[in-house]
């Protein structure tokens, strides 16, 4: 969701800025600010805003700021088909006596007239409630059209709190989409290890996915499926799995969280068989993953480094900072802020890197993660080579 404040008043807009990045899911690089009205024309024939916030009483360009200039921005916005127009647009003003003669014209146009002042305590929640109705109003307009039904699954150690967590999120703003939660008990960091029990979770979830495949099918409906940890792996695997079959697949994005697959993991394939949109979420503190490179064979760290290869409009890498499971911290709101979204517009999936520079001793931990994960399986082989060796000397 896209927003663009046009205003004179630096600290005014700033405080709107902070205002909408502290108290609604709009990301900062979403958020747009000009200080007059050519400037705001030169964005607006390139970018569809989803709320305009327009100070009543603007600068052209360096002149002195005077109501007709906002006013002049309104009937271009209605007029000429080269300026891309806003699906919300409010006023604001310090005093309401500012526009007294232009009330009428810009009652036109916006849909409210703010009085931002100190004397008018409720301005900000005015703001507030116009950009959660115009998010509303766009995750109803694209699940209705969709029909999306949202699949999530869990990691390890877990029963996946997050996933009603996420669902009672959608279900504040909407109701057009349905829920479906696949759950597989607590799954420990010992069966996680052992191939053979990750493999039999791939198999339940894979005939479980096919037959919600089917289901969806028939209703015409497509899937966003949310998962995380392990969970990114049984998904994966298991779509890999249905395309190998050459069956169809009605899954429209697929968003992994703290993934424990091999940043080398190959998506070709499920990208040239299917419409499917990946978007892998990172933690660039997840040191879990830094074991799970390590440590655990045919799995790595890609919830951490990203995925190698080509970044594009259907796969994207995204860092945050954080560990295994700050994606569920109720305290910076990740989910409202950077889940609900991608529920409002099919096609742009902000790309965001919140990543500093690494520490020495982060980028020591991962080149030794990297350099055991690329040893780890011949050295488990060679382990079980010497144990059956030594099983079978000591039966002769």
């Amino acid at each position: 969701m896209k927003v663009l404040i046009v205003d004179d008043n630096d600290n005014r807009s700033k405080e709107i800025k902070s205002l909408l990045i502290s108290n609604s899911t709009i990301n900062q690089d979403n958020i747009y600010i000009c200080k007059n009205t050519q400037s705001a024309k030169e964005l607006m024939r390139n970018i569809r805003f989803d709320l305009l916030l327009l100070d009543v009483v603007l600068p052209k360009r360096s002149e002195a700021p005077d109501a007709k200039y906002g006013l002049a921005l309104l009937g271009d916005i209605k007029r000429r088909p080269n300026i891309k127009k806003p699906n919300k647009i409010i006023g604001i003003t310090a005093h309401y006596d500012d526009i007294s003669s232009f009330r009428s014209s810009f009652d036109k146009h916006c849909e409210i007239v703010i009085e931002a002042s100190r004397r008018n305590k409720d301005w900000k929640r005015n703001i507030i409630e116009a950009a959660d109705f115009e998010l509303a109003k766009k995750i109803d307009s694209l699940t209705t059209e969709k029909k999306i039904t949202c699949l999530t699954v869990h990691g390890i150690r877990t029963r996946g709190v997050w996933q009603q967590k996420l669902q009672k999120e959608i279900e504040c703003k909407v109701d057009t989409v349905k829920f479906e939660s696949y759950k597989y008990g607590y799954f420990t960091i010992i069966s996680f290890c052992i191939p053979f029990v990750r493999h039999i979770q791939i198999s339940r979830f894979k005939k479980t996915l096919e037959q919600t495949l089917l289901r969806e099918e028939k209703e015409g409906r497509t899937l966003y499926i949310f998962c995380h940890s392990f969970g990114t792996y049984i998904v994966v695997k298991s779509i890999s799995k249905i395309i190998s079959e050459h069956k169809k697949l009605n899954i429209d994005r697929i968003i992994l969280a703290g993934s424990v697959l091999p940043s080398t993991y190959d998506f070709s394939k499920i990208l040239s068989s299917s419409n499917i949109n990946i978007i892998n979420e990172c933690g660039n503190q997840d040191n879990v993953l830094l074991l799970s490179e390590a440590l655990v064979p045919n799995t790595g760290m890609a919830g951490r480094v990203g995925f190698y290869g080509m970044n594009n409009d259907r796969f994207v890498n995204r860092f945050f900072k954080g560990g295994h499971s700050h994606y569920f911290d109720e305290t910076t709101r990740f989910i409202e802020k950077n889940w609900i979204t991608l529920f409002t517009d099919q096609n742009d999936i902000p790309v965001i890197d919140q990543r500093n520079d690494p520490s020495i001793i982060s980028r020591t931990l991962e080149k030794i993660a990297s350099f055991l994960g690329k040893t780890k399986e011949l050295l488990y082989i060679a382990l079980l080579i010497y144990f059956l060796k030594n099983i079978i000397t000591h039966i002769n």
